[in-house]
């Protein structure tokens, strides 16, 4: 890798908060239940061939990922009507606007990150460690979960800012809370009154396929995804959109 003048260095310290501030407001846009914003706020709109990845299966394309983060929005709607339904005195009077993002509650704190500035800064990549937590409202009521896992993402600049290329977000555990990480997740019982959620689908993965096998005792030694390490342009390194 070449050396980089002061002036240099400056725009690439200057890019490194920039991906910075994006990933945070990323992770509060999902702890507010935004989710409806994020394709158009964080994502790339010049690529075509973006990609978000999970633990057991993947989405590429624009329409696809959109319509994920789309479903996000529907469910949460879904969430706060049935909650509503149940806890009349305390919900009942609430506009559609008000009830919007009652019941779920989804932390994706981020942590010990790794950042590559490409040496052409046209591109960059990202690591993020993510010990967080949830509430999701399910057919068995409110179940809460905790989860450790990353955030893997490649960046591309556009214009002034930079967008989210490819992100993969996989989970070592992703376990309920009162119950061992290190066995499988035991259900609770489907309740009536929930049965609405049940019907709920979210887009079919355009991949189903295990991308990262969840902890247990017996899991073979498994990394972390790659670290990010200096390079030159994006065809010069690998790529999250695995």
């Amino acid at each position: 890798m070449g050396s980089f003048s002061t002036e240099e260095l400056i725009v690439r310290w200057e890019d490194q908060r920039q991906i910075k501030n994006l990933m945070g407001k990323y992770a509060n846009c999902v702890i507010l239940n935004r989710e409806a914003e994020i394709f158009g706020a964080f994502w790339s709109k010049e690529k075509d061939d973006v990609y978000l990845g999970f633990n057991d299966g993947c989405y590429r394309g624009r329409e696809v990922i959109a319509s994920y983060y789309e479903a996000e929005s529907e469910r949460t709607a879904v969430v706060g009507k049935i909650l509503q339904k149940k806890f009349p005195e305390q919900l009942g009077n609430l506009s559609d606007e008000e009830l919007y993002g009652v019941g779920p509650f989804k932390v994706r704190p981020l942590a010990c990150p790794v950042i590559e500035i490409a040496e052409d800064g046209e591109s960059a990549k990202g690591l993020w460690h993510c010990q967080g937590a949830y509430n999701e409202v399910e057919t068995a009521g409110p179940v809460s979960y905790w989860t450790w896992g990353y955030f893997a993402v490649d960046f591309v600049k556009e214009g002034d800012d930079w967008k989210i290329w490819h992100l993969l977000y996989v989970n070592d555990v992703d376990s309920i809370c009162g119950q061992s990480w290190g066995k499988p997740v035991t259900p609770y019982p489907d309740l009536p009154e929930f049965a609405e959620l049940g019907e709920f689908k979210y887009p079919g993965y355009t991949e189903e396929k295990t991308i990262r096998e969840y902890y247990s005792p017996t899991r073979k030694l498994t990394v972390t995804p790659r670290i990010p390490e200096p390079y030159g342009t994006f065809g010069d390194t690998f790529s999250y959109a695995l």
